[in-house]
């Protein structure tokens, strides 16, 4: 258990927080025992590398100076656990999971974003976990009040976490033993940047109930081993679980999660960050994302949705400048675009409806139908 942090489960409400994220920032760390040691110097990201490029130096702005921050030698966590205290079963599994990992420097947080009655019946779950040593001992539960987004656990758990970079487990999702350990991996090989681990999925019956009960199917690996920025400002292939935010650089930036977004808050969050802190990855597979048969993500409702969100998402990202990496401007150039011509899907479109015209009419109609060109 990390010092300063309190033993066993406790409540907390979002109003008991700033006093405890204080003392657990990384200065305040330093002083009350937990390392804060330099290891390597820090990995540029997109933004490091270009103010570099313009002959700024970091150092001159406490702001800027997140981005070149060392690694730690022994990097502490926050892990966040998302709840809404309907699913018990499924989050004690989710505890049990972190009270075995390897990489032992970290604190649990469980963001319990639903009724006061829910909140305390978690408490006292995981307080009798804990004493079995079937959930993590540094472990606080903390009431989210009922109402807003599904960001709104998110960014008090944010605003709770006190360790040299913050995690998140939703109450589906199970970490493997080397979860953490994956992750100080990678802070060592890149210090201050986004720290990416691979996600599996698997179906999983609910037999009636709210949460999980028995697999369905095989594992399946869906998720990209690497991060493809460009493909990210279409789409999310990143499960949030996958992810180590560095805390001092989301806290230098103000980064947080959108609690205007139903959903796509943790992709938004995603792609904003990484153009600023670049992101490391590690081709392991260190959590499984538990995939219901009661996901509704499907229904038309759900898409549509989803669409308006994505569409919040990508409008943010046009009002103000990209950074990316120099070695992004290759695969601009070949895939968005043709000499003369514009946008190469647009060319594609155009020569679709060329051949389309020559089809009879029945199938051209079908085939229209189909691909919704338009």
């Amino acid at each position: 258990m990390l010092e300063g942090s309190l033993p066993g489960p406790r409540h907390a409400t979002v109003g008991d927080v700033a006093e405890a994220r204080t003392a657990l920032h990384p200065r305040r760390l330093a002083s009350v025992g937990v390392s804060q040691a330099a290891g390597g110097e820090a990995v540029s990201g997109p933004l490091a590398s270009l103010l570099r490029s313009l002959g700024l130096s970091l150092q001159e702005s406490e702001q800027l100076a997140a981005l070149a921050a060392p690694a730690p030698a022994e990097p502490t966590f926050t892990v966040v656990v998302r709840t809404q205290g309907r699913r018990r079963r499924s989050l004690l599994e989710a505890l049990q999971s972190l009270a075995v990992q390897t990489w032992t420097r970290f604190g649990t947080v469980v963001a319990v974003h639903g009724t006061a009655e829910a909140a305390a019946a978690v408490e006292a779950e995981a307080g009798e976990a804990a004493a079995s040593g079937a959930a993590p001992t540094d472990c606080r539960v903390l009431h989210v009040d009922e109402g807003g987004t599904r960001a709104k656990p998110l960014n008090a758990g944010l605003d709770a976490a006190g360790g040299d970079y913050v995690c998140f487990l939703d109450d589906d999702d199970l970490a493997e033993p080397n979860w953490l350990a994956v992750f100080a991996r990678g802070a060592a090989d890149a210090p201050g940047q986004i720290i990416r681990a691979r996600t599996a999925r698997q179906p999983w019956l609910t037999e009636g109930t709210a949460e999980p009960r028995t697999p369905a199917g095989p594992v399946e690996y869906v998720y990209p081993a690497t991060f493809d920025p460009l493909a990210h400002f279409s789409y999310s292939e990143t499960p949030i679980c996958s992810l180590a935010l560095p805390r001092a650089a989301l806290d230098s930036f103000g980064l947080r999660f959108d609690e205007e977004l139903t959903v796509c808050e943790d992709w938004d969050l995603l792609v904003r960050a990484s153009q600023l802190l670049g992101v490391h990855c590690v081709d392991e597979v260190t959590t499984l994302y538990r995939r219901s048969d009661r996901a509704n993500s499907e229904t038309e409702a759900n898409r549509q949705a989803w669409f308006r969100n994505r569409a919040r998402v990508i409008d943010k990202l046009a009002r103000q400048p990209l950074v990316l990496d120099g070695s992004e401007v290759h695969r601009l150039a070949d895939a968005r675009y043709e000499y003369g011509g514009g946008p190469s899907k647009r060319l594609e479109n155009i020569r679709t409806r060329e051949l389309l015209t020559a089809l009879p009419g029945r199938l051209r109609a079908r085939l229209v139908r189909t691909l919704r060109l338009r």
